[in-house]
């Protein structure tokens, strides 16, 4: 009989959800077994992976006091979810029963553009000129096509930023961690400082090779922010639904610990999509499926969240994009269409939108926000990728919406450093209401209020959260270079 991968919600109410979890994170296969222990006869495979609490509405609520709480603070979970593997024949009847909920546990991959390396351009040493830079970009919403124009340097993209402006206040990221949620970062080369590191996953922090996907991320943070430190959350070594769940969950329970990580970057999603009628639960589909109840709790606890836009934008789709989720209307969805989240589209240092960037309006599904991406964030740069950087020329440059997003992410970094009492509605707000409007004034579903700039969100959040930046403190002087 034919198995399949499911999340399991048991109606397991719990006064002490973190304590839950610590617990069964001893004996996770044991734990998930006694919680689906109604369900015995079923043959059901429990996976060892420990059973994760979702906690209750009015919980939740409080959950911005944990930034910096003792780490005795804990909160009532109503349920726990359960990975497992269920025959598939037996899957209707489980739903139907009181007390459990079955979701869907879909595969999530990369936002990359690997498929691009051959067309796209050459390093242009002629393109390394501020002046020149600032002279061609644009504000005409024109769209950048294949074949791919020249990266830019890391330099070019501070430039845009305006990131100088912050950095002569003192402010470059300090005392800001970032946790990068992906398939791992390299911690020779980036510095990571922590990240989920438990034995019931099979992947270390800051163990992955400098090619790596987060390791990209990881340079795409300090473009803004060199200053800043990595949790790496190195999920997609279990790359579906359970993966980001788990780390999702991991960020809550450090945010608890010690107020950390202050934000995450996420560059990945949903390839492909089923009909509503097919799987009306995907993740997709259903806001109350548990990986976007987990996002809405660290949010809550006051992490800024960032989910890259996709890469199924028209003209030019990522080649791994399935007709179903191509162009306006369907190109954004799950954790990437949730209001509550910076959802980030990708332009170029032109200000042209990236032709395979996902463009809005999210697909449309009960509880979701139409109104995506918010903003947009530079790609096509020499980051990690490229002349001199540290991943060499595996990529010509980093791109997709995986690098504008953590650029996005550094200025988030950047901002929360000299503004750390600013919420996550603080940051969104700057962000939307500062950034420089491309194409037809106003908002619109390509790039979102525009692109970001860090130095107008700076000077909104000094008018807005006070007059006052926070405290400078002293930065090792390797931070401050090109190095990053």
């Amino acid at each position: 009989m034919s198995k399949v991968r499911v999340l399991i919600e048991v109606a397991q109410p719990t006064v002490r959800g973190f304590a839950f979890h610590s617990a069964a994170a001893g004996a996770p296969q044991s734990a998930g077994e006694n919680a689906l222990a109604g369900l015995a006869g079923f043959g059901i495979d429990v996976e060892n992976i420990a059973p994760i609490p979702m906690f209750d509405e009015l919980a939740v609520r409080g959950f911005s006091a944990m930034a910096g709480a003792a780490s005795s603070f804990d909160a009532g979970a109503s349920t726990v979810v359960v990975p497992a593997e269920v025959p598939e024949a037996r899957l209707a009847e489980i739903a139907a029963m009181d007390g459990y909920t079955v979701w869907p546990n879909s595969a999530l991959t990369l936002i990359n553009q690997d498929r691009d390396r051959d067309a796209i351009s050459a390093f242009d040493p002629g393109d390394t000129d501020m002046g020149a830079i600032l002279d061609l970009a644009r504000s005409s919403g024109t769209v950048e096509v294949e074949p791919y124009r020249a990266g830019v340097s890391i330099r070019a993209i501070r430039k845009l930023l305006g990131v100088d402006r912050v950095w002569g206040d003192g402010f470059r990221g300090q005392n800001i961690v970032v946790g990068i949620i992906d398939e791992g970062v390299n911690g020779s080369e980036y510095p990571v400082v922590g990240g989920y590191d438990r034995p019931d996953w099979p992947k270390r922090p800051g163990k992955a090779k400098i090619t790596s996907h987060g390791s990209m991320c990881a340079a795409d943070v300090l473009v803004a922010a060199p200053a800043a430190r990595i949790y790496d959350y190195p999920f997609l070594g279990v790359p579906d639904s359970l993966g980001a769940l788990k780390m999702f969950q991991a960020v809550l329970e450090q945010r608890r610990l010690d107020g950390t990580p202050h934000l995450t970057n996420n560059s990945y999603g949903y390839y492909g999509i089923p009909t509503r009628a097919q799987q009306p639960r995907h993740e997709v589909w259903d806001i109350n499926h548990p990986i976007h109840r987990k996002v809405r709790e660290v949010i809550s606890s006051g992490v800024v969240v960032l989910f890259a836009a996709g890469n199924c934008g028209q003209p030019c789709p990522a080649g791994n994009c399935e007709k179903s989720s191509i162009g306006p209307g369907c190109s954004i969805h799950g954790p990437a269409a949730l209001r509550e989240v910076i959802t980030v589209a990708a332009v170029n240092a032109r200000h042209e939108r990236v032709a395979y960037s996902s463009q809005g309006p999210a697909l449309e599904a009960t509880g979701f926000y139409c109104d995506k991406p918010d903003v947009a964030g530079y790609t096509h740069f020499f980051g990690n990728f490229g002349p001199g950087r540290p991943g060499g020329l595996a990529m010509p440059y980093d791109n997709g919406t995986s690098a504008a997003t953590p650029v996005v992410a550094g200025v988030v970094a950047l901002l929360l450093s000299a503004f750390p009492g600013a919420t996550p509605d603080d940051i969104k707000s700057a962000l939307v209401r500062t950034a420089v409007d491309l194409g037809k004034p106003g908002y619109d579903h390509e790039t979102g209020y525009g692109v970001i700039n860090a130095a107008a969100a700076y000077a909104h959040l000094q008018r807005v959260v006070g007059g006052t930046a926070g405290a400078v403190f002293p930065l090792r002087a390797n931070l401050i270079g090109d190095k990053y």
